[in-house]
């Protein structure tokens, strides 16, 4: 399972220009208000009320790029394929061609409608020229470059993406930045277990010593069991699916994958127990009745072994269906 991780900023900056009449400042003065409140109003996740208070802001400053790029920001939130967030983010972009942050939440928002080729355009636009100019944040533009380069099976592009949103995460001190969950994840798809593993633990070392994270670190813990099963290192992969089904009960995934280990070191009774769970989660778990099947066969229950894999195959999966053939079943 791949959790991809992207990140959205608000402008919290305010530029003011002195070189015009006192009229124009107070309008100034205003839209600022305007746009503070309503920026505050987006942070509490009050996304009416900050979209009231910013177009109060551009109707004020028609060329406030912060305020646009923050209505946007509340659009996108209230409705991720809303087409206002990306004419807001446009706009911004428009006013301000440098504008990093309205190119990184443009990206974010055709990366969620599939579009990775636009996607990739406004994050690679995100970026300085230079690693001089790089800010802490760019590296959630690279974290976010390499998720559009790993959807696109570039590997080294997005290893690479990857690798820069670490270095930056650690020259800066910035302590974790999702690239590292997310290189793993890579790593993984390519096989690359002993590589993925580190970037796993990193993950998990964050999130499970972090006070203030949502989070429970139970993706990594589980990609990083699939890599110890794939390494053969069935124990370890154990300990961590038993971990992952600590914080989450009704995972039918963990269970599936501790029966399945089960089921290659040879103890049968157990791992029918794990694969009866998955099943009770989701009954229509076709790899789970799979699983099943299985652990039947091996035990000498042929006909609870059939039960298993018609019902699996029924529900569509294929392997279940071969092997039913193989037995003259089907």
């Amino acid at each position: 399972m791949n959790t991809n991780t992207l990140t959205r900023w608000i402008i919290i900056g305010i530029t003011i220009s002195c070189a015009v009449i006192w009229s124009k400042i107070s309008v100034a003065e205003d839209a600022m208000t305007y746009f503070q409140t309503g920026t505050e109003h987006l942070r509490e996740g009050k996304f009416d009320e900050a979209i009231t208070a910013l177009t109060q802001a551009v109707t004020l400053k028609s060329d406030y790029a912060a305020a646009y790029n923050n209505r946007g920001l509340a659009y996108y939130e209230k409705d991720t394929h809303d087409t206002r967030a990306r004419d807001d983010y446009l706009m911004a972009i428009q006013l301000d061609p440098d504008n990093e942050e309205a190119m990184n939440n443009l990206g974010i928002f055709y990366f969620k409608l599939g579009d990775y080729t636009n996607a990739e355009l406004y994050y690679t636009a995100a970026l300085p020229s230079s690693q001089e100019g790089e800010k802490p944040y760019h590296a959630d533009v690279y974290n976010n470059l390499g998720i559009i380069y790993a959807k696109k099976d570039r590997f080294q592009d997005a290893l690479t993406a990857y690798n820069n949103a670490i270095r930056i995460t650690e020259i800066k001190n910035l302590g974790y930045t999702d690239a590292y969950y997310n290189r793993g994840n890579l790593y993984y798809n390519y096989g690359r277990f002993d590589a993925a593993i580190i970037d796993y633990t990193k993950s998990i070392d964050f999130q499970e010593g972090a006070q203030d994270t949502k989070s429970d670190a139970a993706d990594a813990r589980y990609n990083r069991g699939l890599c110890y099963y794939n390494k053969k290192l069935y124990d370890l992969a154990l300990s961590d699916y038993e971990r992952v089904i600590a914080i989450r009960p009704d995972f039918k995934w963990a269970y599936y994958s501790k029966g399945y280990t089960l089921f290659m070191k040879g103890e049968y009774d157990q791992a029918l127990t794990a694969f009866q769970q998955a099943v009770t989660i989701d009954p229509n778990f076709a790899y789970a009745h799979f699983g099943l099947g299985l652990v039947y066969q091996r035990k000498g229950d042929q006909e609870q072994c059939i039960l298993s894999l018609k019902t699996s195959c029924d529900l569509g999966n294929t392997s279940a269906c071969n092997a039913l053939k193989e037995l003259g079943a089907r």
